[in-house]
């Protein structure tokens, strides 16, 4: 699930216009409570690209035009971006101290939701808490490997995307014309492969209203290089149809 709810005057890298915009920040599921940032184990937003699929789903036609969303993006912040003193603690929901960061950090955690530290564990938002500081974070587990999202869906790089659940009902396929047969940046597995266009409504945010959809673009990197690439602040999205079933 994303980080804390932002206003766009506030969040000017991602909530206003995918060129000058970076992550959204989610706001936490009630349901489930302890979860971040998108896509789900077991959940559609879970699923790897899979190639064999291509030419079946070129033969498929989309659903109806859901008409033209903002696009903006977000992504897993990393400890390793910032320097200076690690002066700050990040707590469980327990009070149990995960980390000591640099404050830098922190705020770029608070705001994303989901963050890798230098170790390698990936934290997720876990709601406000009366720790010493706050919000508080769990520790993701293996089968979450870029974080939480709503209803404990695990995030997928290029994949999910965050919305708004009075336009798009979590877990519904969704087909996006502008991504489809566009490289995506990165490594296999995850990454570098040509997009079919197919994502999964897998994660909400505070700053996601209306038509407005959130693309996981996995690291602030891989934003850089898509938003360069496709010079995009709205997109067409269809629902999935036949072909993102």
């Amino acid at each position: 699930m994303r980080g804390l709810a932002m206003a766009c005057a506030v969040c000017v890298c991602w909530a206003c216009s995918s060129s000058s915009a970076g992550p959204g920040a989610a706001t936490p599921d009630a349901a489930q409570g302890t979860e971040g940032s998108a896509g789900g184990q077991g959940g559609s937003g879970g699923a790897l690209p899979d190639a064999g699929n291509d030419v079946a789903q070129e033969a498929a036609s989309p659903g109806a035009s859901l008409g033209s969303f903002q696009l903006t993006y977000y992504w897993v912040t990393t400890e390793d971006e910032f320097s200076g003193a690690k002066d700050t603690s990040l707590y469980d929901a327990s009070c149990n101290e995960l980390a000591k960061v640099t404050a830098q950090f922190a705020a770029s955690l608070k705001l994303e939701g989901t963050g890798r530290l230098s170790d390698g564990r990936i934290l997720n938002y876990d709601g406000s808490c009366s720790c010493p500081t706050s919000p508080c974070y769990l520790v993701a587990d293996a089968q979450h490997p870029w974080g939480y999202g709503v209803q404990g869906r695990a995030l997928t790089p290029f994949r999910s995307i965050a919305v708004d659940t009075s336009v798009i009902a979590i877990g519904t396929p969704l087909y996006v014309a502008e991504l489809d047969g566009v490289t995506m940046p990165g490594d296999a597995p995850w990454g570098s492969f040509v997009h079919d266009g197919c994502v999964v409504a897998d994660d909400v945010g505070g700053g996601i209203n209306g038509k407005h959809i959130d693309f996981f673009s996995a690291l602030k990197q891989y934003y850089t290089t898509l938003d360069g690439q496709l010079g995009l602040t709205s997109v067409t999205v269809h629902e999935g149809g036949d072909r993102c079933p």
